[in-house]
């Protein structure tokens, strides 16, 4: 398979793949609407106890996951790059590559820990 319809065949699989979670993400926002204006018409007096609960911000635990699995992520493409190739322009290339979720991960990771501290200094003054 020639490098540019492997390009393209990746694309359109990860457009469809965003495509589906989208769909999903605005079913389900759609159910939490239905369900809230049911609340307010049927019983108004509990009405704000369910919109407090509904639309209440839940702390998210474990964001550094992602930022983690870039940089392994990047690490790896290097690594292969290195390990299975001799030429020196195919693994400059690759190492090009693989900077790219290397910087990502990394910054989702440094701003992880910078909230993380500020949190922390927030709970300790």
């Amino acid at each position: 398979m020639p490098t540019t319809e492997m390009v393209v065949m990746v694309a359109i699989t990860a457009a469809l793949i965003l495509g589906f979670i989208a769909i999903l993400r605005l079913l389900a926002t759609f159910i939490t609407h239905k369900t809230m204006r049911q609340a307010i018409e049927t019983k108004p007096e509990l009405a704000d106890r369910l919109l407090e609960r509904i639309t209440h911000r839940r702390e998210r635990q474990g964001d550094d996951r992602l930022a983690l699995v870039l940089i392994a992520i990047g690490i790896a493409m290097a690594l292969a790059a290195v390990i299975a190739t001799d030429d020196w322009e195919d693994i400059r290339v690759a190492i090009a590559a693989a900077l790219f979720p290397l910087l990502v991960g990394g910054t989702l990771w440094l701003r992880f820990r910078a909230v993380e501290r500020a949190r922390h200094s927030d709970r300790t003054e």
